[in-house]
């Protein structure tokens, strides 16, 4: 960061459907019972606190879209894979501004995810 200003590549909610239409992958780094309250249908989800431990499962010819809640852990997420050679984007605003644009953020037993 300099000056006060992130250098993490990011992504806006609003073109998120169509990167993973695209091949974008896109990885909920949140907790479990975050996770289980509402995520997106097509999301993997790997707690951020596990990220480097399964650095070896993400594919460098691979891009990537990394979410968490509202967008700071995410960020750290996204800056972590990027020094890695990952192509990574964070999605602003997480899935707090991510739900109020997809139709496809669930729970765990497919009703309406909620953002906790």
């Amino acid at each position: 960061m300099v000056f006060g200003i992130s250098n993490t590549p990011s992504i806006q909610p609003e073109q998120v459907e169509d990167c993973i239409e695209n091949g974008h992958q896109l990885i909920d780094v949140r907790e479990d019972d975050e996770w289980q309250a509402g995520h997106h249908l097509n999301a993997n989800h790997i707690k951020m606190g596990e990220i480097p431990s399964n650095l070896d499962k993400f594919d460098k010819e691979k891009k990537y879209i990394i979410v968490c809640r509202s967008g700071g852990r995410s960020a750290k997420v996204t800056d972590f894979l990027v020094e890695n050679e990952i192509d990574a984007l964070n999605l602003t605003g997480g899935m707090k501004k991510f739900s109020q644009v997809s139709t496809n953020v669930k729970d765990s037993l497919g009703n309406t995810g909620q953002i906790i």
